[in-house]
């Protein structure tokens, strides 16, 4: 993990690689997103009787909040860079953009409303005193069993496939290349008063699994597979409750 993560997108040219090339049509992150959003956009009418306050922790350029556009009664976005809510903007995220430091945000609970928390793409990334910072966070958002849900997503799963590719030395530190396991989010979860109560994957295989000749027979397999053997997926989220 590169320990200048949060800074990088203080530069608009990093951002700007990575909205319109990380999550370019037909790549793998895209792919990933779109499976995402289409579970994201069943689990939220199931779950909440009424629309929830969105906060999106480490919002980056507001594609969780785009997700959920029209299912939720408001989406809050926080993050530490201009650039990224700049080009959320631009991509036309709806909500309210909060521009924070580190140790900044605090969601402002709707007590009529119940809350949906979301951090995609940030606990992998990250060191744990940022990810304490997180679980404050969404605790502060969710003070109770009833309070709504907490959707967290870790994109390096360590019992997935992604493990090769650490073990027999394919490792690209320009990604951050981390892993956490099902046991170490468990933990977190716990510690900071949280229950786990249920695992979605959305992929078994790694990026470059994406790329030809294999991309077909990737894409396939994860289509079919992800969600079952969600276990086993290098990209997994998080359903968690207050207890």
């Amino acid at each position: 993990m590169a320990t200048h993560y949060t800074e990088v997108f203080q530069d608009p040219d990093a951002v700007e690689k990575y909205a319109e090339r990380t999550y370019a049509p037909g790549t793998f992150s895209s792919i990933v997103s779109s499976r995402q959003a289409g579970w994201l956009r069943g689990l939220v009418p199931a779950a909440f009787e009424v629309p929830p306050v969105h906060h999106d922790f480490a919002c980056g350029t507001g594609r969780v909040a785009r997700m959920l556009a029209g299912l939720v009664a408001v989406s809050h976005g926080y993050d530490t860079s201009e650039a990224m809510l700049a080009k959320g903007r631009e991509l036309g995220t709806p909500g309210m953009a909060h521009l924070v430091g580190p140790a900044e945000a605090v969601p402002e609970v709707v007590p009529s409303r119940p809350a949906l928390v979301t951090a995609f793409r940030f606990v992998l990334n990250v060191n744990d005193e940022l990810r304490d910072r997180l679980m404050d966070f969404a605790a502060t958002a969710l003070p109770d069993a009833d309070a709504g849900l907490l959707v967290v997503e870790n994109h390096g799963n360590a019992g997935s496939l992604r493990h090769l590719r650490k073990t027999f030395g394919r490792l690209d530190t320009s990604t951050w290349f981390q892993e956490l396991s099902h046991e170490q989010m468990r933990e977190l979860l716990d510690r900071h008063g949280f229950d786990l109560v249920g695992v979605q994957g959305f992929s078994l295989f790694t990026r470059g699994c994406y790329r030809r000749p294999v991309s077909w027979l990737a894409r396939g397999v994860d289509a079919a597979l992800a969600s079952p053997l969600s276990k086993w997926a290098t990209d997994v989220v998080y359903i968690a409750r207050r207890r």
